[in-house]
């Protein structure tokens, strides 16, 4: 289709204009290791096609890439910082960042790389590879979240526009909702996903919190989500399970592209899946800004990964050399390597030039682009993962009625203040 299709001719012009090797890197035989979690397609592919064409245009700094399962990544990064073996460039999950700062395992970027983070990608990205005002590293892959409905299964129970507020949702939901003569849910009208990871669970709640005035953290690092904004973010989920509109234990994943789920929020990334899933059912896929309680209310959560150079590298100027290369120089169509392969593997370009080049096809992705100038970055302090693991669930225990929406936010909330900050 044309937009991959862009993409692909974005990474092949780049490819015919990088032909002129760089004055960088005098000393024969340099090698740069890069880790990621790219492992598996089509990220890997899409990742070695950058590399090759990297290694052939500049025979003085060869890179090789080193890929570990995502689950192992953070795992992995700092294990070999702590053994003195870390590569070169580290691909890392933004939540990470404090983490990773703290332990001193990244390299601070040059001033004209911070720079450019700071005035060329959307605040969403910037701000999520910040911490402390010291930016880590160039945002890669970035993720906002948004309302995705099923245009067939609303106009079937005669809604013609997606909610706007929480009570339209609420009533869209309960009239999309179709349940067969056992009682059996047949179409839920709002589906949760429960089946992958705590991602999946946090991440459309703390956009319902951002959408209620909400915040997921404060300034000094302790949980805000426990809060009113909180509460009625968590009572709505609680609401529309407890009225059959919502199944904790249906598989949103696999029932929404079977036309089993009229309702329900993901990140973008999951546009490129419902192409891929949907075929010709694609067509009857919109989407829209998650609202909030009022008319006029909207949230969402940006998350993503970086590339940053390790502090304990010996070649960080030709590091930063291949960063730039890939991340920053740009096509005729304003598109840069990294934001076409990012593209072309169904994320939304966190630098904005590449956003505008690349997502204008499908109307699917401007909610999502939009959401970039608005969406609350997921917050990266040290014990980041351990507040939302904690949170993930607190809330799971709302939707199955084993704790109260006020005890679920406290409990969440006090261990991930009890961890937050521990050594």
């Amino acid at each position: 289709m044309r937009i991959r299709a862009l993409a692909l001719a974005t990474v092949l012009v780049l490819t015919a204009s990088g032909c002129a090797t760089s004055s960088f890197g005098d000393e024969p035989g340099k090698t740069l290791t890069v880790l990621t979690h790219y492992g598996s397609e089509p990220h890997k592919s899409g990742l070695k096609k950058l590399v090759d064409e990297w290694n052939r245009t500049h025979p003085e700094v060869q890179v090789k890439t080193q890929s570990v399962l995502y689950n192992e990544l953070l795992q992995t990064v700092t294990a070999r910082h702590a053994s003195g073996q870390t590569p070169d460039i580290i691909n890392a999950y933004s939540l990470w960042g404090g983490q990773l700062a703290a332990a001193d395992v990244l390299d601070e970027p040059p001033t004209d790389v911070a720079t450019d983070i700071r005035d060329e990608y959307s605040p969403a990205a910037s701000e999520a590879v910040t911490v402390d005002d010291q930016v880590l590293g160039y945002p890669t892959e970035m993720q906002t979240y948004a309302l995705i409905y099923n245009k067939k299964l609303l106009a079937k129970a005669g809604v013609t526009e997606p909610p706007k507020t929480w009570d339209e949702l609420e009533d869209i939901a309960e009239r999309t909702t179709v349940t067969d003569d056992s009682g059996n849910l047949d179409v839920a009208g709002f589906g949760l996903t429960t089946d992958f990871s705590d991602t999946a669970v946090v991440h459309p709640f703390a956009s319902l919190l951002q959408a209620a005035g909400g915040r997921y953290m404060n300034a000094d690092g302790s949980a805000a989500f426990d809060s009113k904004a909180g509460q009625r973010a968590l009572s709505l989920q609680k609401q529309l399970v407890e009225s059959g509109s919502a199944d904790p234990g249906l598989n949103t994943i696999k029932a929404f592209p079977s036309n089993r789920v009229a309702m329900t929020i993901n990140a973008g990334y999951w546009i490129g899946v419902l192409k891929g899933m949907m075929g010709d059912d694609y067509e009857n896929v919109g989407v829209a800004p998650i609202p909030g309680p009022k008319a006029g209310d909207k949230g969402s959560l940006a998350y993503g990964f970086f590339t940053g150079v390790s502090s304990h590298s010996d070649q960080k100027d030709d590091a930063w050399e291949f960063l730039r290369w890939l991340n920053a120089e740009q096509a005729a169509d304003g598109a840069t390597r990294m934001g076409a392969f990012q593209f072309g593997a169904g994320s939304i370009p966190a630098r904005v030039s590449d956003s505008e080049a690349l997502t204008a096809d499908d109307p699917n992705f401007e909610p999502f682009v939009q959401a970039m100038d608005y969406a609350l970055p997921e917050p990266n302090p040290r014990g980041g993962q351990q507040m939302k693991t904690a949170l993930q669930g607190s809330i799971q225990s709302v939707w199955t009625g084993d704790l109260s929406v006020a005890e679920a936010l406290r409990s969440a909330a006090a261990e991930a203040d009890a961890t937050l900050n521990q050594d």
